[in-house]
């Protein structure tokens, strides 16, 4: 009956859209679950959990909280600052941090004009020349 039971279990969090997070008891590596949580601020909760092995009978307070962004919110809240990871995407960055008149954008624009080949510089008639840098 066991591994019936446990087959009916993995089916129902397959189907389940959402990750739920377990953790093994320290003691007696039973799959605890959690039996309360709160919010300790806005990047942080607090969960309790509890061993299902009741000879055991372990409860403890573990901590669930964002460490770095993955990908940048289109609605960001002034109050959440977190470290961007390695490997988010820059293109993301540059595209929330673009604006009109940015002399970030005339950089960019100047330093991919100069990926012209140098074999092509000044070569007979018309030959791509850099441009001068903005400023």
């Amino acid at each position: 009956m066991n591994a019936t039971h446990d087959m009916h279990e993995a089916d129902a969090e397959a189907n389940n859209r959402y990750m739920r997070i377990t953790i093994e008891c320290p003691h007696c590596n039973t799959r605890c679950v959690a039996c309360d949580s709160r919010a300790m601020s806005k990047t942080m909760r607090e969960i309790t959990y509890r061993c299902r092995n009741w000879r055991c009978g372990f409860t403890g307070v573990a901590t669930l909280e964002f460490q770095r962004v993955l990908v940048l919110s289109s609605i960001p809240a002034a109050d959440v600052s977190l470290p961007l990871s390695r490997h988010i995407k820059r293109g993301q960055l540059a595209l929330q941090l673009a604006d009109d008149g940015n002399l970030a954008d005339e950089e960019a624009a100047y330093l991919a004009s100069l990926s012209t080949p140098t074999n092509d510089w000044g070569a007979g008639t018309g030959g791509a020349t850099p441009a001068a840098p903005p400023g």
